[in-house]
């Protein structure tokens, strides 16, 4: 064969003329097309001027920006009536408070929860299942998982700081809290809604001693205070008339056919693991589980 010229380093196009080679062995030959003719670039782009090919160096390095910085530009935060509401609720007689604290969680600690119990959803306009609210007199910031991280971004507006928890460099709750407020603060909290705060596992208003000097220790490196507001929920005090009615429909007791077992049965069965356990009483606080130990059903 012979050499190319030095051109031919360039572009090639390939002309559809070729020839074939053949190699011959005792058992077989083997033959395959060789292109003959090499063009440079002019002649590609007038051969194949309706479907031209490009190369193109991408030697520059590529950026990316996180999906935050794609939300609108506003110099301002937008005025918030929920957030200023609730605000002017935490300087009340038997409030005092310097920050609130809304998990997603109703007095039963379930997972699917009614519309009415519904109140970070409400106070803060995020509504995916997972998220804790803190609301401080100049601030408010929400914490979610990486599940709900770009749904938060399109509904939580300007007045809202956005936590992704799990990721590098983002503040718990408690340590937002003690760098945002000056020493001394107090931290409000509707009892009943204690479970998950501070990833520390209460149950409602049944916390053990451990639970409770573990709490309070994440709030007190600046002398914080937590301060259970029994009987008042801030959120439900702003939502008045508009707050969903609680759910109303008819209790009934399960079909023995379908519940397996009756409730004396499974009462009997609770009560020799309570002796085994050495404990005299057990607490029952999850629908679930209250539904499932008597037997009921609705619909």
């Amino acid at each position: 064969m012979q050499s190319l010229p030095s051109q031919a380093m360039r572009p090639l196009s390939l002309t559809q003329s070729f020839t074939r080679f053949r190699f011959l062995s005792s058992s077989f030959s083997l033959s395959f097309p060789v292109f003959q003719n090499f063009q440079t670039r002019p002649s590609f782009r007038q051969n194949y001027a309706k479907s031209p090919i490009f190369i193109r160096n991408c030697a520059s390095s590529v950026t990316a920006k996180p999906s935050s910085e794609f939300r609108r530009n506003r110099t301002q935060p937008e005025p918030d009536e929920k957030l200023r509401a609730i605000r002017e609720l935490f300087s009340k007689p038997g409030v005092n408070i310097d920050a609130y604290i809304v998990p997603s969680q109703d007095a039963h600690q379930s997972e699917f929860i009614a519309e009415c119990y519904m109140r970070r959803a409400y106070i803060s306009g995020f509504t995916g299942s997972a998220g804790t609210a803190v609301i401080t007199k100049d601030k408010a910031a929400l914490w979610t998982d990486g599940r709900y991280f770009l749904q938060a971004e399109k509904q939580l507006n300007s007045s809202w700081i956005l936590m992704r928890s799990g990721n590098l460099g983002v503040p718990t709750t408690s340590e937002w809290l003690n760098d945002v407020l000056a020493p001394g603060g107090r931290v409000g909290i509707d009892p009943c809604n204690l479970n998950s705060l501070f990833n520390i596992i209460v149950e409602q208003f049944l916390l053990s001693s451990d639970a409770a000097e573990e709490l309070k220790e994440a709030i007190s490196k600046k002398n914080h205070e937590l301060v259970y507001l029994y009987d008042l929920n801030l959120v439900d005090v702003i939502w008045k008339e508009s707050r969903p009615k609680p759910p109303s429909k008819p209790i009934r007791v399960h079909d023995l056919k379908y519940a397996g077992l009756d409730v004396a049965s499974k009462l009997s069965s609770l009560r020799s693991e309570l002796v085994d356990a050495g404990s005299s009483a057990i607490v029952i606080s999850m629908l679930d589980e209250v539904a499932w130990l008597l037997n009921l059903v609705t619909f």
